[in-house]
C-alpha cells in the first residue's frame, strides 16, 4: 500500500502543496498518495479550463445561466473536485466541506440543497 501524505490544496489558485506556506491560501487539507494528487490536479486543471468557458459565455448578453452548458459543466468540475476532496479530506476538512452543503442533494431532484443554502 502505498504512503499517504499530507497535502494543503487552495482552491481558488488551484494549488495542491506539501507544506501549508507554500499556497497562496489554504483552503483544505487532505491525506493523499501521489496517485490521488495528480488525478486531483488534473480535475483543478480541467475546472480552469471550465471556468474560462464560463468568463467566455459572460459576454454573451440575455444568456441566461440555468441554460447555459458551460456553467453546468463548471458545476459538475467543482462538485468532482468537492468530492475527491471530501474523499482525502482530514475530518476538518470534512466537517468544512460538510457545513458548505456542496454535496448534499435533497430527495427532491429538482431542488438542490447545495444551492437553497445559498438563499
Amino acid at each position: 500500500m502505498e504512503t499517504r501524505n499530507t497535502y494543503f490544496i487552495d482552491i481558488s489558485s488551484g494549488d495542491v502543496v506539501p507544506h501549508a506556506e507554500e499556497a497562496k491560501s489554504v483552503s483544505y487539507q487532505i491525506r493523499a498518495t501521489p496517485e490521488e494528487v495528480t488525478k486531483l490536479k488534473t480535475l483543478l486543471e480541467k475546472n480552469h479550463d471550465d471556468e474560462m468557458s464560463t468568463f467566455t459565455r459572460a459576454h454573451i448578453p440575455f444568456r441566461e445561466y440555468h441554460k447555459d452548458p458551460e456553467n453546468a459543466q463548471y458545476d459538475h468540475s467543482m462538485k468532482e473536485i468537492f468530492e475527491m476532496i471530501f474523499k482525502l479530506g482530514t475530518e476538518e476538512t470534512r466537517r468544512n466541506i460538510k457545513e458548505m452543503g456542496v454535496l448534499n442533494y435533497n430527495k427532491d431532484k429538482n431542488k438542490r440543497e447545495d444551492i437553497e443554502n445559498l438563499k
